[in-house]
C-alpha cells in the first residue's frame, strides 16, 4: 500500500487498485505530478495486468481524475488488461456519463 494522503495504491494479485482520497481541488500541480509518477511506475510493473479505480472515498471528482482514468485505461489496454471502476457515487456516475466514460 502507498503512504500518500492523496491516493491509496495497493496490489492484489495482478490487479492494481487505485483509490483517490481527495477531489484534488486544492492541491498544487507538483503534488499531483508526484502522485501520477508513482502510478505510472506501478503501471509499468509486469505483475500488473488489470486496474481497479475505487472512487468510494470521494463523493465527486473533476477533470484531473477523469484524465488519470483515461491515461490508465489506455496504458492498461495496450497490455491487453482491463480497467474497472467501483464504488462511484451517484454524482460520480453522472460525471462519468457526461464524460462518456
Amino acid at each position: 500500500m502507498s503512504p500518500s494522503p492523496l491516493v491509496r495504491i495497493e496490489q492484489v494479485g495482478n490487479v492494481l487498485i487505485i483509490s483517490p482520497l481527495f477531489t484534488f481541488g486544492s492541491f498544487t500541480e507538483a503534488d499531483l505530478h508526484a502522485e501520477w509518477a508513482v502510478i505510472e511506475r506501478r503501471l509499468r510493473d509486469p505483475g500488473v495486468e488489470h486496474v481497479t479505480i475505487d472512487l468510494g472515498s470521494i463523493p465527486y471528482f473533476g477533470s484531473t481524475v477523469l484524465e488519470w482514468m483515461v491515461l490508465i485505461w489506455k496504458r492498461i489496454r495496450a497490455r491487453n488488461g482491463r480497467l474497472a471502476v467501483c464504488n462511484c457515487s451517484e454524482i460520480g456516475r453522472e460525471i462519468l456519463a457526461a464524460a462518456r466514460f
